[in-house]
């Protein structure tokens, strides 16, 4: 059997073999020590070092020349080496290989990368795969006698007390203590999919990647971000959930990318507006706003103005792998929702829960493949400095997906405004007067206006960066 292969049947017997019975085993309400959690977990949490090639950027001598207002004069980069530190979790193991499992944005742009054992042995890894969308990335290293991190059976909750096991600022094997302060949190905006469990114990820089446990020593999460005023731990910790990483994981091993499915719904938050228009009662939910005809959510009924507040898997599918036999997680906003359904690959099953006047029903629907018909959005015939241009938004099937925020150019109508001012279809729009571009709304108000636009934008791999012409 080749080592891939191992790999997935283990993923896979991950998201199975957590006993159900143990999913209400009850955590101690006190202890004085918690040095045989960590003593468990340590030798299954890695230290990562990566070696990059960044690129700097420097001004070109005719950026707004006026001999290059026929086109965008690109900006001059060079590369210059750099190292970063980040941490990671061994998922599983063979007799001398392992897998592990870090943050994408520990990995990003890596030119090599190398893992410390708490035991003194390094290594260099290889990527496996990576998805910037959800900021998981696996690693392969070969070598004897690594230890594999266990998964907890248990669902957490609020108020439970959590470790957190890496390297801040390069200090490997690193253990602090908190609680969970909130689950599933899904508004930070740092991810495009994101079920975080929010927790206070400290991480700072080099703690991405590690190890969130419960006081068992058993894994939680995959710390990946903190937020606060200075760069450095205030106790705001995320990390993502230990079954949506392992999700994550398991396609990136299998296909070496996350091939994402869809159901073919769109919705909003339900606000106190919203649920005053249809007349039923408010609370924190989505409400779906259009169904694609002929998809599987049109299929299994699902309807415009269904609120959807619960989201699960068949009792022999459990992706969360947090111990339950059918594993419901509250939807309370679109992004809650988004991310669910982001996470899934075509062929998986989810469960949804959902309200139709006062009915409460439950629906499966199974996920098809993504359509690579996006709806496009036309520049506005009074917006004359980008007229001709038309955009469509950053979908999962871009590659650079996750990557950078923006709107993809697909078309600069020959003779127009937006050909002029050197604009191709590929190019991916990212700001405009500083400001960052998230829709083609966020594009086309910020190029209006008396004052000349600066725009940025990525075209492959290289950043360019121009003001449109008059």
């Amino acid at each position: 059997m080749t080592i891939a292969r191992t790999f997935i049947l283990t993923l896979a017997l991950l998201l199975l073999a957590i006993p159900a019975s143990r999913a209400q085993d009850p955590q101690p309400q006190s202890r004085d020590t918690f040095a045989a959690a960590i003593k468990k977990a340590l030798p299954s949490v890695v230290g990562i070092q990566v070696l990059t090639l960044e690129p700097v950027e420097e001004t070109s001598p005719f950026f707004n020349h006026p001999a290059a207002l026929n086109g965008a004069e690109p900006q001059k980069t060079r590369t210059r080496r750099s190292g970063s530190s980040g941490s990671g979790v061994i998922a599983m193991a063979t007799k001398d290989t392992g897998l592990i499992i870090t943050n994408f944005h520990v990995i990003q742009d890596a030119e090599r990368i190398g893992v410390r054992l708490t035991d003194g042995r390094a290594f260099e890894a290889h990527l496996v795969g990576r998805d910037a969308a959800t900021d998981i990335a696996v690693l392969s290293v070969e070598a004897p006698d690594l230890k594999p991190i266990t998964f907890s059976p248990r669902k957490p909750q609020v108020g439970d007390v959590v470790l957190a096991i890496g390297g801040p600022f390069g200090l490997d094997a690193t253990a602090t203590m908190g609680i969970v302060s909130n689950l599933f949190r899904s508004s930070i905006r740092y991810r495009n999919f994101e079920g975080y469990i929010q927790h206070d114990a400290s991480i700072n820089p080099g703690n991405s990647g590690g190890a969130l446990l419960d006081v068992n020593g058993d894994l939680l999460g995959i710390n990946t971000a903190i937020a606060g005023p200075t760069g450095a731990s205030v106790g705001l910790g995320f990390a993502q959930l230990a079954g949506l990483a392992i999700k994550t994981a398991h396609q990136l091993v299998k296909y070496g990318k996350v091939r994402r499915g869809q159901i073919g719904i769109a919705s909003t938050d339900l606000t106190q507006r919203l649920a005053a228009e249809h007349k039923i009662p408010f609370r924190q939910a989505a409400m779906v706003t259009s169904v694609v005809p002929d998809s599987p959510a049109a299929k299994a009924g699902i309807e415009v103005g269904d609120v959807i507040d619960e989201a699960g898997v068949p009792r022999d599918d459990r992706f969360l792998g947090i111990g339950e036999s059918l594993s419901m997680v509250p939807i309370m906003s679109q992004r809650a929702l988004e991310t669910v359904l982001g996470i899934n690959a075509v062929g998986d099953k989810l469960m949804l829960r959902f309200n139709r006047g006062p009915k409460t029903e439950f629906v499966g629907v199974q996920f098809a493949p993504l359509s690579n018909d996006a709806p496009t959005y036309p520049a506005p015939e009074t917006l004359v400095r980008l007229r001709g241009l038309v955009v469509s938004e950053l979908g999962p099937l871009n590659e650079k997906f996750g990557e950078v925020n923006g709107v993809v150019v697909t078309d600069a109508k020959p003779g127009s405004m937006a050909q002029y001012a050197g604009l191709l279809p590929g190019d991916i729009i990212t700001h405009v007067k500083g400001h960052e571009i998230r829709k083609p709304e966020d594009l086309f108000q910020g190029a209006d206006g008396g004052e000349i636009p600066e725009i940025r934008l990525m075209r492959g791999t290289t950043p360019i960066r121009f003001k449109l012409p008059y």
